[in-house]
């Protein structure tokens, strides 16, 4: 699947169509690596995978919102998660370049993940790093490769920024694809008795 990547060419923004789910400019076209859809901020300056991605090509997903399953008495209620404000996110992100086995150039991204807030601690244990106007300057300038002043801007998002509802399981496969996907759903409460067993 296809995502938006903003970029720097140039010294300045640049939109780009990616690849989501990074291919490591290295890797061999019999043997891709796989579940490269997130790199973690705690594994990008010492990862194979991250870290010649993380020091020269960094950039920037626009997203309405993403999803996270969030567990309920033994089963998985996906969650839809968008910013409270009309605003969209932007996820921090790490792209590649490979060429395939037809000598064509592909260019694919990672999101990066930081640990979650209050808030997504209720829901799943990690989230996307979101960066804000400041810090997306910071991320897209070539000329930042200090890996300390990168791993500053990881962090998680303020609580108030978030607000989540659940959505149709239909979400979990990926033959579904339409707008109705992220249309909130009511829970059924599990009925409660009274009385002792």
């Amino acid at each position: 699947q296809d995502v938006v990547m903003i970029v720097n060419e140039d010294g300045r923004p640049m939109a780009k169509p990616m690849r989501w789910g990074l291919i490591p400019s290295w890797a061999k076209p019999e043997k891709l690596p796989r579940s490269t859809f997130n790199a973690r901020d705690d594994r990008l300056a010492s990862s194979g995978m991250w870290r010649e991605p993380f020091k020269r090509s960094r950039g920037v997903v626009p997203a309405n919102g993403f999803f996270e399953w969030k567990k309920t008495d033994g089963s998985k209620q996906p969650m839809y998660i968008t910013p409270s404000s009309e605003d969209e996110f932007m996820f921090a992100a790490v792209y590649d370049s490979w060429i395939n086995e037809h000598g064509e150039t592909i260019e694919s991204c990672a999101i990066v993940t930081t640990a979650a807030n209050d808030f997504m601690s209720t829901i799943h244990d990690r989230m996307p790093a979101i960066l804000d106007e400041e810090t997306v300057a910071l991320w897209l300038d070539p000329a930042t490769t200090d890996s300390d002043s990168l791993q500053a801007v990881l962090i998680p998002s303020p609580n108030e920024l978030l607000r989540a509802h659940p959505v149709s399981t239909q979400v979990n496969s990926y033959k579904n694809d339409d707008s109705s996907l992220i249309t909130e759903v009511t829970i059924s409460e599990p009925e409660t008795t009274s009385g002792q067993l």
